[in-house]
This record gives C-alpha cells, structure tokens and sequence, in this order.
C-alpha cells in the first residue's frame, strides 16, 4: 500500500509538471495559441502526445509499485493515485493555452441538464478515467511484481552462500 501510494503521488506530480505545465509551455513557444483541431496540427500533435504520455506515466506507477509491493494489484492503485493527484493539481492551475477568448459561454435559450444527469455523467466519467488508470497501472505492475521477485531472488542467492560439499557429506 505504501508503494502504491508513493508511486502514485511521485508520478502524478510528475506528471502534471512535465505534461500539464511544461508540453503546455512548450507548444505554446512552438506553436502559438489555438486550439487542438486538424487546422493547428502541431497543437494537436502535442495533445496526443500528452495523452499518451500520461497513459505511460499511470503505466509507470504500477510498474515501480508493483516491482515495490511484488503485487500487480498494487500498480493498478497505483495508477489510480496518480489520476488522482494529476487531476487535483490540474484543477488548481491549468495554463490557458487557447486563445482569448477562451470557451464559449452558452446562450439564454440554451437548457441545462437536470441536476441528476449531471451527477449520473461526472460519476460515469470518474469511473472511465479512474478504471483506464488503474488498468493501465495493472498492465505496468504486472511485469513489475515479476522483475522485483526476480530481483528479490538474485539478492537472496547473492546473500545466501551455496552450501559446501563438507555440509552435504555429513548429513
């Protein structure tokens, strides 16, 4: 759990600096402001990128937690805890990266949902977000939990001297 919760919260932060603050700042210099469609291919280039860097890094969470923890269970709670901190340090400060004008606002005639679909669709969109991190974080501590059994066995052959063949001849 430890493992878990540390990996997580190192590559969430992680994260959020490199791909939220620094890609954003990057294409930006590069690129100008705009938004991310098919006339601004460099934005959109550098979004895509985004998402599947940040797909790597829930991946990298359950690696390091897994080869930690020897679970595989624990990369995908790894990959959760990342989602989660990623996602509350971007709602503290996101760079506008877009133009002016920002989003626009909707007009008078324009209804809202009801309260309850509201909540119905946050909640099916935390569980998309939460379960592909923690997929992805399964996917990375798999190989994890291997690579740190086996790490863990080298160590135990190194420290463990291989019995003689005095020891042997006696018994």
């Amino acid at each position: 759990m430890r493992a878990a919760a540390l990996w997580g919260s190192v590559t969430g932060l992680g994260a959020y600096l490199i791909l939220r603050l620094g890609l954003a700042l990057l294409t930006v210099l590069l690129f100008g402001s705009g938004s991310a469609d098919l006339d601004h291919p460099g934005i959109f280039t550098s979004t895509c990128l985004g998402i599947f860097a940040l797909l790597f890094a829930f991946s990298a969470a359950g690696y390091f937690a897994g080869r930690d923890s020897l679970r595989a269970g624990m990369g995908a709670l790894a990959g959760m805890i990342s989602v989660a901190v990623y996602a509350a340090l971007s709602a503290l400060y996101t760079p506008q990266t877009s133009g002016a004008g920002g989003a626009a606002t909707p007009g008078p005639s324009a209804q809202a949902l009801p309260l309850a679909a509201q909540a119905a669709s946050a909640i099916v969109a935390a569980a998309l977000v939460f379960g592909i991190a923690a997929l992805m974080g399964w996917l990375g501590g798999r190989p994890g939990a291997q690579n740190g059994r086996r790490r863990l066995a080298a160590a135990g052959k190194a420290t463990t001297p291989e019995h003689s063949r005095g020891e042997s001849e006696m018994g």
